[in-house]
């Protein structure tokens, strides 16, 4: 059977200590494009395209991590009309012949953001019950550079990105410990992609689908775990709220009478 959603293949440089990274996000845009006309209907073309283009350099980091871990990013926009872009993800579980199955999802927040000072990209992620944050600040809105300046000042070490401007494909080289730092830093990556005379070792596939498993069901123990003036504050006169979930966009309402104390 062909993989399915966005496809991407890693393989190990040897010897640059690096990690090749090539994307396919053609069928998974099918999925995309059909839950964006579902539920987010009036998102610009511009903040669509940006969230794209985060959801291809995240998939590329995803598939350089270990498996087991998730992850997610918020890119923090200081536009005159502020917005955010959140991604989050993981590999899942990498079986015996390196092939991993996992999700990535993400969303455009317009409402109620406030106006940052600066351009930003938080990042977390939370393995084993333990979750670790970090954050830098981008002179850019560009998400490509972002991603990059965020890799240099959180990680300490390189990642180059280039995206097909012709194709839903893309390609990453990530620097490893102990990297070649002017060989990382020159390789023309379309060159290094398609060579049969640079030592590469295949690593895995991983393929993400684009899945979110929000539900009213889920908020529910929240709900029912505020008293009663908060309930009332919460409601009003209404008899149920409205919710979008931040990771997909999804709507779905809670009704008061289920959350009644």
């Amino acid at each position: 059977m062909e993989p399915s959603g966005l496809v991407t293949t890693s393989e190990y440089i040897p010897k640059r200590e690096a990690l090749l990274v090539k994307i396919d996000m053609s069928d998974y845009l099918i999925d995309y494009y059909l839950h964006r006309k579902d539920h987010a209907p009036d998102t610009l073309p511009a903040h669509d395209e940006q969230l794209k283009t985060l959801i291809a350099c995240f998939a590329i980091h995803l598939s350089a991590r270990t498996a087991r871990e998730t992850h997610a990013w918020t890119a923090h926009v200081a536009d005159s009309l502020p917005y955010s872009l959140f991604v989050t993800g993981d590999t899942g579980e990498i079986d015996a012949s390196g092939i991993a199955k996992g999700f990535l999802v993400g969303h455009v927040l317009t409402e109620n953001i406030r106006l940052p000072e600066t351009h930003s990209l938080h990042a977390q992620v939370s393995n084993r019950g333990k979750t670790y944050n970090s954050m830098v600040q981008c002179d850019t809105p560009e998400i490509t550079a972002m991603v990059t300046q965020f890799y240099a000042q959180s990680k300490g070490y390189p990642i180059r990105l280039l995206l097909s401007k012709t194709s839903d494909t893309a390609l990453g080289l990530v620097a490893l410990p102990e990297y070649d730092a002017d060989w990382c830093a020159s390789v023309d990556i379309e060159e290094l992609a398609s060579s049969t005379t640079v030592e590469k070792s295949f690593m895995r596939t991983c393929q993400f689908r684009f899945e979110c498993d929000c539900s009213p069901d889920k908020l529910l123990p929240f709900f029912r775990s505020m008293d009663v003036d908060s309930l009332e504050e919460l409601y009003g006169e209404d008899t149920e709220l409205h919710i979008s979930c931040p990771r997909c966009g999804k709507q779905f309402s809670v009704n008061r009478s289920e959350v009644a104390n």
